[in-house]
């Protein structure tokens, strides 16, 4: 059995914390958010203990982050004019419901991992997550929410947007249920990978990402500690 410290995120208000740029890092990485709050993330390795990230899991963060976080990202998707927000899954669900609440919306799209008996399999699109490269997986959208998006002005929202495979994937699945796609909005952006993978889906895509903070990845220093890889900065 693997042993891991405790999951902890801080969070500090605005005003209330001014971290200083440091080379490198021990065990939590400090992200200054857009309304000029600061959330401390755990640093987590890698398979291989030479490159690690800054972790948010949305269904671990206590409620007070989750709070925090929330009206950042009902600004960012207002900006947007959706008519429907959907949720990239599995991280993604809990932030979409309360942006679709925060907006007045009477409801949201979920889409989902797992295959229900009735889904139709043409409503699904294939993924890998880079935090379970190993599992092979598929989004689908559940037949009866296609009013809920079909000829509709949608905003997808997840916690973190690193590769670009879940954001893609969901894109299409959304566009293909006759969705118009407006943007995607995180709370986190992570590296840079996720620019290519989303020009696949046309010209300009990298630019209807918005995010309430960004993240780099890591590298291991010979005192164990973590340097930001500056190309991901």
């Amino acid at each position: 059995m693997n042993s891991l410290p405790a999951y902890t995120v801080r969070w500090h208000a605005p005003g209330s914390h001014s971290p200083g740029a440091e080379a490198s890092y021990e065990t939590h990485y400090p992200v200054r958010m857009n309304d000029g709050s600061v959330f401390e993330l755990p640093l987590r390795a890698l398979p291989g203990g030479e490159k690690a990230i800054a972790l948010l899991m949305s269904n671990q963060t206590p409620f007070a982050v989750e709070a925090a976080l929330t009206p950042m990202l009902v600004a960012l998707a207002q900006r947007l004019s959706p008519e429907t927000i959907a949720a990239v899954p599995t991280m993604g669900l809990d932030y979409a419901r309360l942006v679709a609440r925060g907006l007045g919306h009477a409801h949201y799209a979920a889409l989902g991992l797992s295959r229900k008996f009735w889904y139709d399999d043409a409503l699904s699109e294939r993924v890998s997550s880079s935090t379970s490269p190993e599992q092979a997986k598929a989004i689908y959208l559940d037949p009866a929410l296609i009013s809920r998006v079909a000829g509709r002005r949608v905003v997808l929202v997840d916690d973190v947007i690193n590769t670009g495979a879940s954001a893609v994937a969901a894109i299409r699945l959304l566009q293909r249920a006759g969705a118009q796609v407006e943007g995607l909005v995180v709370a986190l952006t992570e590296g840079h990978a996720w620019r290519d993978a989303l020009a696949v889906l046309g010209e300009g895509w990298s630019e209807r990402v918005h995010g309430a903070g960004h993240i780099p990845l890591f590298d291991r220093e010979a005192d164990g500690r973590w340097r930001p890889d500056p190309a991901t900065l």
